[in-house]
């Protein structure tokens, strides 16, 4: 069984070096580092000592595109999309949003790099975390109701090829279905390119079914020669349906494991470990226990200590949430 956490924001070699030894007295025997475009350009060297340093403690290594085009999961900025402006998607009325577009060939390349240089890092696993097109309700700003993305020339053109027809400016079940095909292939490319550079894959999809978030359907992509984890973070202190961290998180488990039982895969589930309140250690002690007993072979939580270091998304009581994640993975063990 993996117990995990994720990792961030260290760069210094000594600092980490610690948090890795408190990682293991406390049980844990796996972790994920992000590697964000500011990671890849100025502090690839350091990553590798550190996950060099984590294998020395005989945990498995995982490596994610934080960030990166803005098109993956979490808290740091995009240089690429500020470089290359016209790689931005397009949104159906026009307006360009700051997040790469999946298939604009330059932003397809700045993954191929990607990917060869996380590989390089010593990573075992790249995980492919909440990969999804523009999501206006993720942002501040406003946006036209029924706006969604992308409809920039690139997609344009691969639509009218696979269908014959322009590319209507609506959200048609054609769109919804070539996006979730688009997002597909983007991932099965870079999947082949992590195997062949000696790196298993985990895909972590959004705990939602639909092409807007990530995929309708998960069969297709558990199906992929090139995918070993399958993975889900089913934070319900984040979705407004969630209806309680037992229900949602034993929902999205069970199907996680039963796919990936189908597909010989490997299966991991996440705990929500930021924006709780206070008085939640119950919930993340459920949530935890339920994601543990449903079958999965790798339970994490995002992140270490809560996020307490992310003041904007930090749990009230990052304390309390991240013991209440400890006890009960040393209670598993």
């Amino acid at each position: 069984m993996e117990y995990g956490t994720s990792y961030f924001g260290v760069r210094n070699r000594r600092h980490a070096a610690a948090d890795l030894d408190q990682f293991a007295a406390d049980g844990l025997n796996a972790v994920l580092h992000t590697f964000s475009e500011r990671d890849q350009l100025y502090y690839q060297g350091t990553m590798a000592d550190i996950v060099a340093e984590s294998h020395d403690r005989g945990f498995e290594v995982y490596v994610n595109p934080w960030s990166v085009g803005r098109v993956f999961g979490g808290e740091a900025l995009s240089e690429f999309i500020g470089r290359n402006p016209e790689a931005r998607q397009a949104l159906s009325n026009g307006r360009r949003v700051a997040a790469a577009c999946f298939n604009h060939p330059e932003f397809r390349e700045f993954m191929r790099e990607w990917t060869r240089d996380a590989a390089g890092l010593g990573a075992d696993v790249l995980f492919w975390d909440e990969p999804h097109w523009f999501l206006p309700d993720w942002h501040d700003a406003d946006f036209e109701d029924g706006a969604w993305g992308c409809r920039c020339e690139y997609c344009r053109d691969r639509f009218e090829e696979r269908y014959g027809h322009e590319m209507p400016r609506e959200e048609t079940d054609e769109v919804r279905e070539f996006k979730a095909d688009e997002l597909l292939a983007f991932l099965e490319e870079v999947m082949a390119i992590a195997k062949a550079e000696g790196a298993d894959n985990a895909v972590c999809l959004l705990p939602s079914e639909d092409a807007d978030h990530g995929l309708s359907e998960w069969a297709p992509l558990a199906r992929s020669d090139d995918l070993d984890v399958l993975a889900t973070d089913p934070y319900w202190g984040v979705f407004e349906d969630a209806g309680g961290p037992e229900a949602f998180v034993g929902y999205f488990s069970e199907k996680v494991a039963r796919m990936a039982d189908e597909h010989d895969l490997r299966s991991q589930i996440w705990i929500q470990g930021f924006r709780l309140g206070p008085d939640v250690e119950d919930e993340v002690r459920t949530a935890t226990r339920t994601a543990l007993a449903s079958g999965v072979d790798s339970v994490f939580m995002w992140g270490y200590e809560a996020c307490e270091s992310i003041s904007s998304i930090a749990c009230d009581e990052p304390e309390a949430v991240w013991s209440a994640y400890l006890d009960e993975v040393q209670n598993h063990q």
